[in-house]
C-alpha cells in the first residue's frame, strides 16, 4: 500500500530530530561566559566522564533512524508500485519466509508409485499402555483408542503431485534438489507426490461412522477445511458439533527409495464443540504418527503395504524428551484404483 504524506508533515519530521538534539543540550554552567579563551592554554586535561554524553549520543543515533525513516517514507510516497510488481515482492517474501524454522515447512514428499487414488486399508492390531504410564493417558483418548481396538476400515485415498503451478515448489516452497549429474533423481524428484490430507481424513471419520452405525446421511456431515499450501493445518468438522484441528509442529520423512519409504510427524490436536463459550478451552492431544510403507510386487500398478504407530504424550511436560503415554499400532493396505 502507497504512503503519501503532507508537505507540512513532512517538513516537520525532518526539522524535529534538530530540534530534539539542539533542546537537549546542557544549561551553561555558572562561571559560564561568551569571553574568548586565551591563545596560549595550558596541556588539555584528560576527558571526564559524562554521564550526559552517552544518552546524547543515543538521542543522536534515534534522531538519524528518524531521519532514514522520514526518508523512506518519502520514497514510498513517490513511487508507484504496478500490481505485478506488488505480486513479485510477496512472491519473494514468501520464499524467504519458508525457509525460516516453523514457517511454510514443505509437506511429505511421497514417491511417484504413491500417485493416484487408493482403496486403503487400516486396520488396528495393538494398543500398547506402559503400566507406569497408565496415570497419564488422557480420560477421552483412552477410551477412543479403546473403541478402535480391533478396528478394521476400508476408504479411498488418494495423492496429489507436487509440482502444482509453479513448477518445483508448493506456496513458494522449492522441492528438494536432486544432483544435476543424476538425470534419474531429479526425474523422481520431479515426480513426487503429497498426500490430499482433507480428503483422505473426510474418508477415513467416514468409514468409521460407517462401522459405528451412523447413517449415510449422518457420515456426509463430515467435513474438512486443508489447503496444500499450507499443509500443516487440517480442521475437521463433525455432525455432533465437534471441530478437530490438526496441526503438524515438526515433520521428517526420508528420500524416496525404490520400494520403500517412511516418515514421521508431531502433531497437535485441539477438538472444540462447536457451542462452547467464551472461557471454555479445547481439549488438546500431542501425538506423533509413525509409518513405514513398502512396495510389494514391483511396477506401478502393484500394491502398497505399511506400519503405522499413533504415539500420544502428555500434553504438558517437564522433560524435553517424555515417554509416550499410549500407542496405537495399525497395519496398512493400499490397493490401486486408478
Amino acid at each position: 500500500m502507497l504512503i503519501r504524506l503532507p508537505l507540512p508533515l513532512v517538513l516537520h519530521l525532518l526539522v524535529l530530530p534538530v530540534v530534539i538534539v539542539r533542546a537537549y543540550q546542557p544549561p551553561p554552567g555558572p562561571g559560564h561566559h561568551s569571553t574568548p579563551k586565551p591563545r596560549h592554554q595550558s596541556p588539555p586535561r584528560r576527558p571526564q566522564y559524562q554521564p550526559s554524553s552517552s544518552s546524547r549520543q543515543d538521542l543522536i543515533s534515534t534522531a538519524t533512524t528518524a531521519l532514514a525513516g522520514c526518508s523512506s517514507l518519502l520514497f514510498l510516497g513517490s513511487s508507484r508500485t504496478s500490481p505485478a510488481h506488488a505480486t513479485d515482492a510477496r512472491e519473494a517474501i514468501s520464499k524467504v519466509i519458508s525457509k525460516v524454522p516453523g514457517y511454510g515447512a514443505p509437506d511429505i514428499l511421497y514417491p511417484s508409485f504413491f500417485a493416484g487414488e487408493w482403496k486403503m486399508t487400516r486396520e488396528v492390531v495393538g494398543l500398547i499402555i506402559p503400566p507406569e504410564e497408565a496415570g497419564k493417558v488422557d480420560s477421552q483418548d483412552l477410551a477412543q483408542a479403546r473403541a478402535q481396538q480391533g478396528e478394521k476400515l476400508v476408504f479411498t485415498i488418494r495423492f496429489l503431485p507436487y509440482n502444482e503451478g509453479e513448477e518445483g515448489a508448493i506456496g513458494g516452497i522449492s522441492a528438494p534438489q536432486a544432483p544435476r549429474a543424476d538425470v534419474g533423481n531429479a526425474d523422481k524428484a520431479a515426480r513426487m507426490v503429497i498426500a490430499d490430507r482433507g480428503f483422505n481424513e473426510e474418508n477415513l471419520w467416514r468409514a468409521r461412522l460407517a462401522l459405528a452405525g451412523k447413517s449415510e446421511l449422518y457420515q456426509e456431515g463430515v467435513s474438512s477445511r486443508w489447503e496444500r499450501t499450507n499443509p500443516n493445518v487440517l480442521t475437521v468438522s463433525f455432525p455432533d458439533g465437534v471441530i478437530r484441528e490438526v496441526k503438524v509442529t515438526k515433520r521428517s520423512f526420508e528420500s524416496p527409495g525404490e520400494d520403500a519409504f517412511g516418515s514421521s510427524e508431531f502433531c497437535r490436536v485441539a477438538d472444540a464443540a462447536a457451542d462452547m463459550g467464551v472461557a471454555s478451552v479445547p481439549r488438546l492431544s500431542a501425538l506423533r504418527v509413525l509409518r513405514r510403507w513398502k512396495r510389494r510386487g514391483g511396477g506401478e500398478e502393484g500394491g502398497i503395504e505399511g506400519l503405522e504407530l499413533v504415539k500420544y504424550y502428555p500434553t504438558v511436560s517437564l522433560s524435553a524428551d517424555p515417554p509416550a503415554v499410549m500407542t496405537i499400532k495399525a497395519r496398512l493396505t493400499l490397493e490401486r484404483i486408478r
